[in-house]
């Protein structure tokens, strides 16, 4: 991807996957799926997606570095490290078709599932989180991101505003690391990826401020609306007509 419309459209992409994040909280990175897909190919879009969150979620991090709940960071990652490295290994080793069909399954999945978990009540403690960093790590590198199913239970934790955004963006930063060292060594994540990653990380920012611009004059409700149509729209594409 080396054309200006490219660069264009990850760029409008960007802005709008994180308009919506920053309203909703989550769905940045589902969001970006389907552009990096079209850009760079299916097999390079968890690697770029990989450099442009962890830019996203280290500037989360570094804005609420006091809020930062420690000990639900340091449960979540000893079961994420293990686990990320281990989906990244199957990703490098699974056909660009499967992987397209997965990401679209778990786009579509994801509706339901978020509304499920938003709803059952139950309480996420401490000694739950390595296993919450386990299927968050193992999920998310073979299918990108997966905000829309976690983010329940970190507020299911009591975590709210400022304390759930740091934590939860700490989380994300420990895998996501994991991910690029892993991708890195398989040779999944060369410089111009690297680039690419950078270039949408920056333009996020943008739409992480116009979000919060937009949030008094939207309900979060049309927000995640807005997400779950997205979502299904692109999930049904990357599963009938899978690229690669």
């Amino acid at each position: 991807m080396h054309d200006m419309a490219g660069w264009l459209i990850l760029g409008a992409a960007a802005i709008v996957g994180s308009t919506i994040g920053g309203v909703a909280g989550f769905g940045t990175g589902v969001i970006m799926i389907p552009a990096i897909a079209w850009s760079v190919g299916v097999k390079a879009t968890v690697p770029v997606l990989t450099v442009c969150m962890l830019v996203g979620n280290s500037a989360r991090v570094w804005f609420s570095r006091h809020d930062i709940v420690w000990r639900v960071v340091a449960a979540f990652l000893v079961g994420a490290v293990p686990m990320t490295m281990l989906g990244a290994t199957l990703y490098t080793r699974i056909d660009s078709v499967w992987l397209s069909r997965m990401m679209g399954a778990f786009m579509i999945l994801a509706v339901p599932l978020r509304r499920w978990l938003a709803h059952t009540g139950v309480t996420v403690r401490l000694h739950h989180f390595p296993l919450v960093g386990a299927v968050f790590g193992f999920l998310s590198a073979l299918v990108g991101a997966v905000g829309p199913i976690m983010t329940p239970f970190f507020l299911s934790h009591g975590l709210r505003k400022g304390r759930y955004l740091a934590t939860d963006a700490l989380c994300t930063v420990g895998a996501y690391i994991t991910r690029a060292i892993m991708f890195r060594r398989a040779e999944l994540l060369t410089g111009p990826l690297v680039v690419t990653g950078l270039y949408i990380g920056v333009v996020m920012i943008g739409g992480a401020w116009l979000g919060r611009r937009l949030l008094d004059r939207m309900t979060e409700n049309t927000f995640l609306r807005i997400l779950e149509a997205l979502l299904i729209i692109f999930g049904l594409q990357f599963v009938l007509w899978p690229s690669r």
